[in-house]
């Protein structure tokens, strides 16, 4: 079942069934803490906080903790960009190579890569060059032909919004969306340029915390730190049917939510990546920015520009664990962070209790960490 529904129950229910569960699922799975935060009707309707922020102090948790983000920086990113399209400053299908003065890269293909190619995960990029090419930054595929979830490519992008709007990438985006949607805890960096939150610690498989490490650069797919809170007023902007001077229009929103390419199961940090027989979704899709759950009919050609009920992204920055999915036809979703390498285990767990419902995301994404698959350490 895969419907643009809640489960029902009230926000206080919820709650109650959180402050319940929680807390035992942290100690059973071997999490220091989470922080949660639930959309109802197009608003925040409710925040919880469970467990340390910094299991050495004990310094608890409280749902004003920053946490990083991880690769959830991407959705707010690719709003920044839809934005910048909007007001005609770049086009998604014109090649990014045509706005550099010279290419990205030494490969014919950069040619053809374009935003909607990055915003999609089909540049043809790895991850992350380090994960895959010692010898610099190669390609993989044809752009456009299909998905290879890739930050390198959202670097890539970044790059050209510099060159485009001839100022640093790191202003640019934090006026377009932190500073509109109300994020002020939130920043791009690290140390915040904007507040002094608490921040949460992530801690490793041992229990033991490691210390913040400093990203005075914004990375466009993956240094926002922030909270669930936040994160989730971000998504709300996503659920809105009004007009707004700092909102996407409808039709960009829809753009965003609807189905880009299906994703497959090999995933461009295995070991064995790229499989040329990888299995592909026909419920789990990428827009752009955000991954989409879908009806399997979603990716028959009748239906191929008919937004997804459901969108999602995880992060994963080995030691925060973060998930946020959200429907823009009920205008509900969770956001959950947590600070623990072990912290994806709470995530179905929180989704069922807060949305109810089938998800297939959950399902693709356990697939993530599946150990069969996953780099040696």
């Amino acid at each position: 079942m895969i419907t643009p529904e809640h489960n029902g129950h009230s926000v206080e229910s919820i709650a109650s069934h959180m402050d319940e569960h929680v807390p035992k699922a942290l100690s059973e799975i071997g999490v220091a803490g989470a922080s949660i935060a639930l959309i109802r009707d197009g608003e925040v309707a409710w925040a919880g906080a469970y467990g340390t922020a910094d299991l050495s102090t004990g310094r608890p948790l409280t749902t004003d903790t920053v946490f990083e983000v991880a690769s959830i920086t991407k959705p707010l990113f690719s709003y920044g960009v839809l934005k910048l399209r909007d007001a005609g400053v770049i086009d998604l299908d014109t090649p990014l190579n045509d706005y550099l003065d010279e290419p990205y890269l030494d490969d014919p293909r950069i040619e053809k890569v374009t935003a909607r190619h990055v915003l999609s995960h089909t540049g043809g990029f790895p991850n992350w060059q380090r994960q895959r090419d010692e010898g610099g930054l190669k390609m993989y595929f044809e752009p456009g032909e299909r998905y290879a979830y890739s930050g390198e490519g959202f670097q890539y992008l970044k790059l050209v919004i510099e060159k485009l709007t001839g100022r640093p990438p790191l202003d640019v985006i934090t006026e377009l969306t932190l500073e509109p949607f109300g994020m002020t805890e939130s920043d791009l960096v690290w140390p915040s340029r904007r507040s002094d939150p608490p921040l949460a610690l992530g801690h490793e498989k041992d229990g033991s915390p490691r210390e913040k490490r400093h990203s005075p650069e914004m990375n466009a797919a993956a240094s926002l730190v922030g909270s669930p809170t936040e994160v989730a007023r971000f998504m709300t902007w996503m659920m809105r049917d009004d007009v707004h001077p700092d909102a996407l229009v409808s039709s960009s929103l829809n753009e965003m939510l609807t189905p880009a390419v299906p994703v497959n199961n090999s995933q461009s940090w295995h070991t064995e990546w790229p499989r040329p027989n990888a299995d592909f979704s026909d419920t789990v899709s990428w827009g752009l920015g955000w991954s989409l759950e879908h009806a399997p009919s979603v990716g028959e050609e009748s239906a191929a520009n008919t937004p997804a009920p459901w969108f999602w992204h995880w992060g994963d920055n080995s030691v925060y664990f973060n998930f946020a999915i959200g429907s823009r036809e009920s205008r509900s979703g969770v956001v959950v962070m947590t600070n623990s390498a072990f912290g994806y285990q709470l995530w179905g767990d929180v989704v069922d209790i807060a949305l109810g419902g089938d998800h297939p995301s959950l399902d693709w994404v356990a697939d993530v960490y599946s150990s069969r698959h996953r780099r040696p350490a």
